[in-house]
């Protein structure tokens, strides 16, 4: 993708055309990158991404019946703030791409989750921002009870068959409590993008 961008030879065109089966497996993972290359690709690339961006749609609707968020909650041994920092993300670059497909809603909604509309309290999983934010994590200097103003925790692990835990005395929980700079970074971009979604620069 950045080759094409780059230097916007032709053979790197058609070696993104012969990846479409992957794209369209991985989507969820790779369609950011592949809306980017909607300008430099030809018509027939661009209805192909846009037929799986109404499959996505489709698929995304699951979320809004497994739990009143609309967001991928993970039930296994690592919370997900990430991965729901990261579904916004996406919904926003196929939303910039195709708003008639993809609503700004579905972008809204994972920085609710991240601030406070999830399962089990209404604490802000990014510490320092909201009225009642994440104060106990794991540091990045790997100290006990560590607060780092803006960094973001995993938050809530749903524990089987459905109960919603973070332990907010207690950091050693790492797929709950430790402070994800990647993590941090994505929040960041998702800010802004909701900024730019609502008209405010």
């Amino acid at each position: 993708m950045e080759l094409l961008i780059t230097t916007k030879e032709p053979r790197y065109r058609q070696r993104i055309n012969e990846l479409f089966p992957t794209i369209e497996k991985a989507f969820n993972w790779v369609a950011a990158l592949a809306v980017r290359a909607l300008p430099l690709m030809d018509a027939s690339f661009a209805a192909r991404l846009e037929a799986r961006a109404r499959a996505y749609r489709d698929e995304i609707r699951k979320f809004e019946s497994e739990n009143p968020f609309g967001v991928p909650i993970t039930t296994g041994g690592w919370a997900g703030s990430g991965q729901v920092v990261g579904f916004a993300t996406t919904n926003y670059h196929l939303h910039k791409a195709f708003p008639e497909i993809i609503g700004a809603e579905d972008v809204y909604r994972g920085l609710h989750f991240v601030l406070g509309c999830h399962p089990g309290s209404n604490l802000s999983w990014v510490s320092g921002v909201g009225t009642d934010s994440k104060s106990v994590a794991y540091g990045f200097n790997r100290a006990d009870y560590s607060f780092i103003p803006g960094g973001v925790v995993p938050g809530v692990l749903i524990l089987p068959p459905d109960f919603p835990e973070n332990k907010e005395d207690w950091p050693f929980l790492w797929g709950e409590n430790e402070y994800v700079i990647n993590v941090g970074a994505a929040y960041i971009f998702l800010v802004n993008a909701v900024n730019e979604l609502v008209g405010r620069r």
